[in-house]
């Protein structure tokens, strides 16, 4: 099934839902559940990105509100919820690291109590919202989905359900929708039965025959096996091969040490006759509308950072077996694309290439993005994420809105926005026609460069499809791209080879953690973790190798920031402080 190449003349998205339906009946076999149950690789990409971010990071949690109007029965929705909960194991999933290792811990079903809680207003509700939507998530032993429901009045409710991404995408909240609406309808039927498989019986729903734990040992089992993936490897080994893994967009404000998830949102509208000058040009070169949109994209890119050799992911539902139709989960897989562009070439010659990459991306899509970075053991960085900073998604209004009988319900906007990368371009066809929306670091961006770059796709879009033998440095200056700033510099530069040997007890311990996991010999103070092969799997050994040698918690969020081997070994000093002083605390209170 990797081989198949998609239709040019469809969509990318559409493309994949074709492939899908071709699968065959069954292919991923239920784990044996006493054994561990080991973490997806995109579930171990989305831990590691909370250790590193820690708690105030909210672009790790997906919020939806919905405003019920009508007599809503708050027994068979906490009946419905419930039955959510207890028919996908992933949403009462904790996760465990047993010798540096990621695995996920299955909890039992348990009764979902919904009690209404009044609000007096519209400012009262978005304060409790808000503050209900912040709550930290415990990876280790909160379900994630939880949810809390505020009455305005007899016949209005507001349902607030928050999802962790390491349990949900846009696919999974498709299926949501269709299970609680299918699950309340049954409840309000049967308001005495509890059962969930009487319940999901009368709603029409299919047992669910594997579980996402199963999926991710699935997985798993062909990331052992090292014939599984080579095609894939060598193929992004040779298409990456001397790729800067930083598009340096020249931003409004130098990037930050450490990454913020703080965002905003524009959106912009596609014209109708841009659209079909995109279709007929699709057609006219034999690739898809995506092509022609990600491929202006691209141009866009380069010319406004003057990197002209750079790479833009774009995102996959990664969803083409079919036992995973049906499941909530996080399976969305990343491919990254690289646009070696000249300024000298036509946007016609860029299309083809363009077309051609896309599809040779996507015959890899099986290898899940975090398994990519590891095997390639690219460096990190706290200030941005590693290879991919720039997205694309590209969709057609999958998800169904939430329709629960006898009440009108409205899909409430997102309070604030929290964001992952520094930039991710949605495109969104639909019976409105073709829409576009950036969502953006606002401690990089102003929204008027956003603003300004959405004009500018326009116009590049409109001239390219229009006149596709113009050479991109002519369509760049006719789009009048905005110039922005210069960014940081963060080019990594080589650890000193003549640098000093470490210094104490602290970073001879750290020097010794690294020459084990790493392999390497002969770290100096000045070594940089990732600098000599160090990768995220390898930080959690090694955060979990200290914590373990100093019986003092140390959090993968430090080796990230710390990535210096003195730094890391100044932040261990610290912690022991606290810890101490925290035990001292405590003996202290023991005798009052």
């Amino acid at each position: 099934m990797a081989d198949q190449q998609p239709d040019p003349a469809v969509d990318i998205l559409q493309a994949w839902l074709d492939r899908a339906g071709e699968a065959p009946a069954c292919t991923v076999p239920r784990a044996d559940r006493e054994l561990p149950l080991p973490a997806s690789h995109a579930q171990q990409g989305m831990w590691l990105a909370q250790q590193v971010a820690g708690d105030d990071d909210r672009s790790l949690t997906a919020p939806h509100a919905y405003r019920l109007t009508g007599p809503l029965d708050v027994d068979a929705l906490a009946a419905a919820l419930g039955a959510v909960l207890a028919r996908h194991e992933v949403l009462r999933t904790g996760f465990a690291v047993r010798q540096g290792e990621l695995f996920q811990v299955v909890a039992d079903p348990t009764p979902f109590r919904l009690v209404p809680e009044d609000v007096a207003g519209p400012e009262e509700l978005d304060a409790v919202v808000r503050d209900f939507t912040r709550l930290p998530f415990d990876l280790e032993r909160d379900p994630l989905l939880r949810a809390r429901l505020f009455r305005l009045g007899a016949r209005e409710h507001v349902l607030v359900a928050v999802f962790h991404h390491i349990a949900n995408d846009g696919w999974s909240m498709d299926v949501f929708h269709r299970e609680l609406a299918a699950l309340y309808d049954a409840a309000s039927d049967l308001p005495s039965v509890t059962d969930v498989k009487v319940l999901a019986d009368v709603a029409e729903l299919a047992e669910i025959a594997v579980q996402y734990p199963d999926f991710a040992v699935w997985q798993r089992s062909l990331a052992d096996d090292e014939a599984a993936h080579e095609e894939a490897l060598a193929h992004w080994r040779e298409v990456l091969a001397g790729a800067s893994d930083l598009l340096a967009l020249p931003t409004d404000r130098p990037r930050p040490a450490v990454r913020s998830s703080a965002g905003d949102r524009i959106g912009f509208a596609v014209p109708s006759d841009v659209s079909a000058a995109v279709a007929d040009l699709a057609t006219a070169r034999g690739t898809t509308p995506f092509a022609v949109q990600f491929a202006a994209f691209q141009t866009l890119l380069a010319a406004w950072s003057g990197q002209w050799d750079l790479i833009t992911g774009i995102t996959t539902a990664n969803r083409a077996l079919p036992e995973t139709e049906e499941l909530i989960g996080f399976f969305v897989n990343v491919l990254p694309i690289r646009g070696a562009l000249s300024p000298d070439e036509s946007f016609a010659d860029v299309l083809v290439r363009t077309g051609r990459s896309l599809i040779d991306a996507y015959k890899q899509d099986e290898l899940p993005f975090e398994l990519l970075l590891e095997r390639l053991e690219l460096p990190r960085a706290a200030g941005h994420n590693p290879l991919v900073q720039v997205t694309v998604a590209s969709h057609q209004e999958l998800t169904a809105p939430l329709a629960l009988s006898g009440l009108t319900v409205e899909h409430l906007p997102p309070r604030g926005l929290d964001v992952q990368e520094d930039l991710t371009f949605y495109l969104t066809s639909g019976t409105q026609g073709v829409r576009g929306d950036f969502a953006y670091r606002t401690d990089l961006f102003d929204r008027s460069t956003m603003e300004e770059l959405g004009e500018a796709y326009l116009r590049l879009l409109e001239r390219a499809t229009s006149h596709p033998d113009l050479t991109l440095q002519q369509l760049a200056t006719e789009a009048a791209v905005p110039a922005g700033h210069a960014p940081a510099d963060e080019t990594a530069q080589a650890p000193d080879p003549a640098g000093t040997a470490p210094q104490g007890v602290l970073e001879e311990l750290v020097a010794s953690v690294w020459s084990e996991l790493l392999g390497r010999d002969s770290l100096t103070r000045e070594a940089n973790f990732f600098q000599v092969g160090g990768t995220s799997l390898a930080a959690s050994r090694v955060a979990n190798r200290l914590s373990e040698e100093l019986g003092v918690r140390v959090p993968v969020r430090d080796v990230f920031r710390n990535s210096g081997l003195a730094a890391l070994a100044a932040r261990l000093t610290e912690l022991i402080r606290e810890a101490a002083a925290a035990e001292m605390g405590s003996e202290g209170a023991d005798r009052t």
